[in-house]
């Protein structure tokens, strides 16, 4: 997960940087220049809505998958709990029995 937040955060910052140029340019020339800038502007704007919500996607998939695991992890920790229950039971009528056939295990 760190690797894509490595990534949103190189292409926030690609985003941001193509904003200052676009921005920048809009000062500089023609009507013509000042439109392109604009529209410059714009498609930055909506590249960077584009990467937020990629990036709100992917917090709830591994939200999403990380609640998966813990619900496989508490089936799991159950199930465990459930063998060792009966194991303890399974050596209790063992002990029951020994003691009632006089401890020699017949």
């Amino acid at each position: 997960m760190s690797e894509q937040s490595s990534r949103f955060r190189r292409a926030g910052a690609a985003t941001a940087a193509l904003a200052i140029v676009a921005v920048g340019a809009a000062g500089c020339g023609s009507d013509s220049n000042s439109s392109d800038a604009s529209n410059a502007i714009n498609s930055v704007s909506s590249q960077a809505q584009s990467v937020l919500s990629q990036a709100s996607t992917a917090v709830t998939n591994a939200q999403q998958q990380a609640q998966s695991v813990q619900s496989q992890v508490q089936s799991v920790q159950t199930q465990i709990q459930q063998n060792q229950n009966q194991n303890q039971n399974q050596n209790q009528n063992q002990n029951q029995n020994q003691n009632q056939n006089g401890g020699s295990g017949q």
